[in-house]
């Protein structure tokens, strides 16, 4: 089961997780961040799961999954998406509770990484000296587990261009020019950009995600990167 339709239609999946298919654009997801079975594929950030549940049927047959979040989300999300990875019986998959400057998979080893709504965590301390990872490290490690002409894909919550990195994420968001930069520096190269990649133009930018006006509907971009030969 690898064709999209096959995918997001599949009788046996939650009801739930259809449900938000067509607002977070999973089948574009899928086609800009050219996903397929057989692919060795890292989920950054998983959330809940949504997005793992489809990345666990691509990769059913062939290829491999490896999910990573860094335990300290955990009191964000809980442990869904590690649940998910368990009930799937998927035997090459793996989930790691690691930092993401310290990412699990081999030198040159994933053809894909995603990243739905998070690198703005880079910056976001939810507690004196707790961090999910050091960000120009963690950007090093996402180019390190890529392979040669691998991609990275990012999708995230629109700031505005005037705000840096930090002030950016304690909004639960990012700037899309100054999160290029940061990928750049380590060694990627930006192949695709959509500022309006989910549109929302009654989003201000400048209230957090959790606000009631905006909550679950952010204006949000995308950005592919890919890892030179």
């Amino acid at each position: 089961m690898t064709g999209k339709n096959a995918l997001l239609f599949a009788p046996d999946r939650n009801p739930k997780d259809q449900a938000q298919d067509i607002a977070r654009r999973a089948a574009d997801t899928i086609t800009v961040g050219s996903l397929s079975a057989g692919q060795n594929i890292l989920e950054l950030e998983p959330g809940k799961g949504w997005f793992t549940d489809i990345l666990l049927r691509l990769t059913a047959e062939s290829g491999s999954l490896t999910v990573q979040q860094p335990a300290a989300l955990d009191a964000f999300f809980g442990k869904e998406a590690r649940q998910r990875i368990v009930e799937s019986g998927h035997s090459r998959v793996h989930y790691s509770d690691a930092p993401w400057d310290k990412l699990a998979p081999p030198d040159s080893s994933i053809d894909r990484v995603v990243w739905l709504q998070g690198p703005h965590e880079l910056w976001f301390e939810p507690s004196p000296g707790i961090n999910f990872g050091k960000p120009n490290l963690v950007c090093s490690e996402i180019a390190r587990v890529l392979k040669p002409s691998g991609c990275l894909l990012v999708v995230d919550n629109l700031a505005p261009a005037s705000l840096t990195l930090r002030e950016a994420a304690s909004l639960h968001r990012s700037v899309p020019k100054l999160l290029k930069a940061k990928f750049e520096e380590a060694g990627l190269t930006l192949k695709g950009e959509m500022d309006s990649w989910i549109t929302n133009r009654s989003d201000p930018l400048t209230v957090p995600t959790y606000d009631p006006t905006v909550h679950l509907r952010t204006h949000q971009f995308l950005q592919v990167f890919h890892k030179p030969t």
